[in-house]
């Protein structure tokens, strides 16, 4: 993690050297892109460890950047919003972000949410032998970082929505509330909305329909949280 380049892509100058400042200071290394074509192309050139997007920007807005690079990768994603609208982070986590953080925020806040992320992508140790959970035609292998389902492989499935499916199968029959998958999906301290995990769940239930349409195994338990019903 220490080391770890982030992607930095944001049209306010004066923010930009703001979060440079404070992202070098924590051991990152740092480029940054002034609008959305250009962040695209900062993307292309060299993938980063992490993206910083933020929503509003002239060229292509952080939206259309965020669906651009996660259909070419699994590389997280943090989008900035001056505008505290349920409907921006809706969409945002919907298109495929791992995480939103509102303007104006604690650069201490954003560092501990941008190391969190990393730890789930690069992890901070080598995974045990055995690291693998096999809940009826569901496999997820933490090892390999795969979800099998049935004979196929789950495409497309992002570091958040891998750890929000490792902590609900890894306790079948279980009911984990909101804030039980925020602290297995983001780690403890760090502070997220509990209805964010609606989303993930949401996606994560998406992306299994696509490789079995049946596939019902993720239950809502309301006004509580999830289960894996086995």
């Amino acid at each position: 993690m220490q080391g770890a380049e982030i992607l930095v892509v944001d049209d306010d100058r004066h923010l930009q050297d703001v979060l440079e400042m404070a992202l070098s200071d924590a051991g990152f290394q740092v480029r940054a892109a002034y609008d959305g074509a250009a962040g695209w192309a900062a993307f292309n050139e060299r993938r980063p460890d992490l993206c910083v997007l933020d929503v509003t920007m002239p060229e292509l807005d952080g939206f259309e950047l965020c669906r651009r690079i996660r259909r070419a990768a699994d590389t997280p994603v943090v989008m900035l919003t001056s505008r505290d609208d349920e409907l921006d982070k809706v969409v945002g986590l919907e298109i495929g972000a791992d995480d939103y953080v509102t303007k104006p925020f604690s650069t201490r806040e954003l560092v501990a949410r941008l190391r969190a992320h990393l730890r789930r992508v690069q992890g901070t140790a080598p995974e045990p032998a055995g690291a693998r959970c096999v809940v009826g035609a569901l496999s997820v292998d933490r090892a390999q970082r795969e979800i099998r389902l049935g004979d196929d492989v789950v495409r497309d499935i992002t570091a958040t929505e891998f750890e929000l499916l490792w902590a609900l199968v890894g306790a079948p029959g279980l009911v984990k509330t909101r804030d039980d998958l925020v602290d297995a999906v983001y780690g403890e301290g760090v502070v997220v909305a509990p209805r964010t995990i609606d989303t993930f769940v949401k996606r994560l239930r998406r992306k299994l329909r696509e490789v079995d349409p049946g596939f019902d195994e993720i239950e809502t338990i309301r006004a509580v949280g999830y289960r894996y019903r086995p």
